[in-house]
């Protein structure tokens, strides 16, 4: 009898442990998630990075709209001169023309392509930079990862991060700066 007893309570015993051992698997980790394209349009360091990004664009827009009049004007020019010249030698310069637009224009989608690899360079790394923020509030909040919001379906508000992200950002010292001059990695 004595051993019927001690089996029906260490029977008794395990499940209580089993299922203390469950409640504690089902307690999920925090999964965190951040907007990281929210950091970078509402932080300093992040404004700075697109203010620079803006203004790389105006100035390549400047120097095609530059080039485009200039373009324009050799063109009226040239068909000004047109009826001055005898056929052969219009259109010897009319290919001339031609053939320094189609650079030109060349020139200037290599140099747009360039740019937006630089500006997607560069809006890359300062996401990227945002990585030790992250692992600061993961840690202090003992969380499991950080997921950006943008490929979230649905989460309670209290997961996001993107706030707080901007706001220990703003108050670094270090938080990433830009240099126009240091082009983007």
């Amino acid at each position: 009898m004595r051993l019927h007893a001690l089996i029906l309570a260490l029977f008794l015993a395990l499940p209580v442990g089993g299922v203390a051992a469950q409640e504690q698997l089902r307690i999920p980790p925090q999964i965190l998630v951040v907007d990281p394209r929210a950091v970078l349009e509402q932080s300093e360091a992040g404004r700075e990075v697109l203010a620079l990004n803006h203004a790389q664009r105006v100035a390549l827009q400047a120097e095609a709209d530059a080039v485009s009049e200039q373009f324009e004007k050799d063109e009226l020019e040239l068909a000004a001169r047109r009826p001055l010249l005898t056929r052969e030698a219009f259109a010897e310069l009319a290919e001339d023309f031609d053939r320094r637009v189609r650079a030109a224009r060349s020139e200037q989608d290599a140099k747009a392509e360039d740019l937006i690899e630089e500006i997607e360079a560069r809006e890359r790394a300062f996401i990227e930079g945002l990585n030790p923020i992250y692992a600061e509030i993961l840690n202090e909040i003992g969380g499991a990862a950080v997921i950006d919001l943008r490929s979230v379906i649905l989460a309670d508000a209290r997961l996001n991060i993107t706030q707080e992200v901007i706001r220990r950002l703003d108050s670094r010292s270090d938080s990433p700066s830009v240099d126009p001059e240091q082009p983007a990695e």
